[in-house]
């Protein structure tokens, strides 16, 4: 593990990564007040017409369950938790600062599709919210993009193969890079104040003992597991000829973990087919 965080940082401090933006840094300072004001929240998320455009999109799909639809700031402050719109406000700001290319793009969206799988099962899992399920499924790849970066030759084929063979593709990435998306994704949470469960959480999610692994803290474990069934989910949703064996068990290890209903993955798979394809949830930086 130290040896695979070690090169993950010597890729990250040859490439640029991007800062979080100014007004993500004054929201969470806001929030962390012991009486937030929430003028100045809708203000912080309402400054930058483009990360206020993708706040909006993301809170108009299924991470709030609202009715009607989500039109400004203030109405989101309004009907949602503070917790609930700093998450929402970070997965915008990640969607927007990250992506340079399609191929990266691709891979974000992909994440986004597995965030809203994880949001709708996230329902009947009691310590866990519709937001940090969502981030979760987000971020899980966010490390690909940075080894992209470093091997843009070899690194599609690897990850290609690890959305159909999770556990050996994750092994295969491991030994020829030494390092992996993972711990590249955990150094990238830290430096974005990402809590802290869900990076961790996102350490075991090629891990088909994460169960064991993660015994000391349920929300780990349940992130990691939601983690585990979005990426099932997008799968199906995506297409069949991606369904192995191996994946199958991959989707068990976790089915153990959270017994669901069976209308949970119902539920998911049409979040994934009505919000997933869209074009706002993603967009490239400049």
């Amino acid at each position: 593990m130290q040896q695979a965080l070690k090169v993950a940082a010597d890729i990250l401090a040859r490439q640029h990564t991007p800062s979080i933006p100014l007004e993500l840094l004054e929201l969470k300072a806001e929030l962390n007040k012991k009486y937030p004001n929430t003028v100045t929240v809708a203000q912080l998320i309402s400054h930058n017409p483009e990360l206020l455009a993708n706040f909006l999109n993301l809170a108009n799909t299924n991470l709030t369950q609202e009715k009607n639809p989500i039109q400004d700031a203030k109405v989101a402050v309004n009907l949602l938790g503070l917790q609930e719109i700093y998450n929402l406000f970070l997965s915008s700001v990640l969607s927007h600062i990250l992506a340079e290319d399609d191929y990266e793009r691709s891979i974000l969206q992909h994440g986004a599709k597995a965030g809203l799988a994880a949001a709708e099962l996230s329902y009947w899992v009691f310590d866990v919210s519709r937001t940090e399920a969502y981030i979760a499924g987000l971020m899980q790849n966010v490390g690909a993009i940075y080894l992209y970066r470093q091997h843009p030759d070899s690194y599609p084929d690897i990850f290609a193969g690890e959305l159909s063979n999770p556990v050996s593709g994750y092994q295969k990435e491991l030994e020829r890079y030494q390092t992996s998306h993972v711990h590249i994704g955990g150094l990238l949470g830290k430096k974005w104040q990402i809590n802290p469960l869900i990076y961790k959480a996102l350490l075991f999610h090629h891990d088909l003992d994460f169960g064991l692994k993660t015994i000391g803290n349920s929300q780990i474990k349940h992130l990691t597991a939601l983690t585990i069934l979005s990426n099932y989910v997008v799968s199906v949703c995506e297409d069949e000829h991606f369904i192995t064996q191996e994946l199958k068990d991959y989707r068990d290890s976790a089915k153990q973990v959270l017994e669901l209903p069976d209308n949970a993955y119902s539920s998911a798979m049409a979040a994934v087919t009505k919000w997933g394809n869209s074009s706002g949830l993603v967009s490239a930086s400049h």
